[in-house]
């Protein structure tokens, strides 16, 4: 519990001191999203408009009421059904029902040690912990988790965002989004970590604070986020032989971060005419079940061309409102999704007004 409780006031701390860099940070985020929407507002012969806040609606002649958009958060489906893809173990448990692979896991609450240290031992190799349910974007996660201490802050960084957390076996292979949009698949899209190089003479952090400055000072078009030190970062640099502190040799890439989220632009990679005929249709089925217009499905796979179970991979996330940056930037076949999303909600809107009271 004190451990927990570190790490809840640690998390609102940082959110009480948002520094100059964060700040910018969210600038990037907002800036991106804001050229999605407004080059999708201008595909459809639209206007868009923005007030102080940073609320952003778009009109269209013929259609009776404005479309309000923020960000990802999309307008197809409604609150209540996205949120029933936040709490995770209840998402593995309608995973299941359509035979689709998912980790071995537990849920827990986040002072059970004990039956965490259970679990994890009775694992093959390293676990991950996550909060259970409430976040996205890779918050509050921890992987490749191998020894007691590395779970324990584990537990309490994840239950300093929920109370529940979820502990999963580690899936050896590569992360990959796939996008769909009315039961089509729209995109498939392999989403490499992040990694950094060193120079022989600066340590990691230094080489860390680096990129966020280059990050910072290219914009989107580098990358939609900033690299934070945290617990995930901390377990993909000692599974290396290395901290912090450490300086790495010149040219040694390594990776900084298991969680893909933080990544670069040039770390997304094309695969949708690699995918299987059976990952795609798993995937069709996980759309049909959730009953969702607009679905990102996340799979580990040393493979996407082969049968996901086969290759013992698993479906680790299911998201009702998918971030659109891994579709945008990328290193070939842009997916302009705020484009699709914009015209089915005109569509939506238009059969709405013109239909019989």
């Amino acid at each position: 519990m004190i451990l927990r409780g570190f790490y809840l006031f640690r998390r609102l701390l940082t959110s009480a001191r948002r520094n100059r860099q964060q700040a910018q940070a969210d600038k990037i985020r907002d800036s991106f999203y804001l050229h999605c929407w407004r080059e999708a507002a201008e595909a459809c012969g639209a206007e868009l408009a923005q007030n102080n806040e940073g609320v952003i609606w778009i009109t269209q002649e013929g259609i009776g009421r404005p479309i309000y958009v923020n960000r990802n958060l999309n307008v197809l489906d409604s609150h209540a059904s996205v949120r029933v893809t936040d709490d995770k173990p209840a998402t593995y448990r309608l995973l299941r029902e359509v035979g689709a692979p998912v980790p071995d896991h537990v849920a827990l609450r986040a002072d059970a040690l004990k039956m965490a240290l259970e679990f994890m031992r009775s694992q093959d190799g390293p676990v991950v912990v996550k909060p259970a349910a409430g976040t996205a974007g890779g918050v509050g996660v921890t992987s490749n988790i191998r020894t007691a201490s590395e779970l324990r802050h584990a537990m309490a960084w994840a239950g300093a965002y929920c109370s529940r957390v979820l502990i999963e076996r580690h899936i050896q292979g590569d992360t990959y989004r796939l996008l769909y949009l009315n039961g089509e698949l729209l995109d498939c899209v392999l989403r490499k970590s992040p990694s950094l190089v060193g120079d022989g003479s600066s340590t990691v952090r230094r080489l860390v604070r680096d990129e966020n400055r280059r990050r910072l000072a290219e914009g989107y078009v580098r990358s939609q986020s900033l690299l934070i030190v945290d617990g995930d970062m901390k377990a993909a640099l000692a599974l290396q032989g290395l901290g912090l502190d450490s300086v790495p040799e010149a040219r040694r890439e390594f990776t900084i971060k298991y969680v893909a989220n933080d990544n670069l632009a040039c770390d997304n990679i094309t695969a949708l005419e690699r995918i299987s005929c059976s990952t795609a249709r798993i995937g069709k089925n996980i759309v049909d079940k959730f009953g969702l217009k607009l679905v990102g499905i996340d799979i580990m796979t040393s493979d996407i061309g082969q049968d996901v179970a086969e290759t013992g991979g698993a479906v680790i996330d299911i998201n009702g409102d998918p971030g659109f940056y891994c579709h945008y930037f990328k290193n070939d076949d842009r997916v302009p999704l705020a484009e699709y999303i914009l015209k089915e909600a005109i569509g939506s809107v238009s059969e709405a007004a013109v239909r019989p009271a």
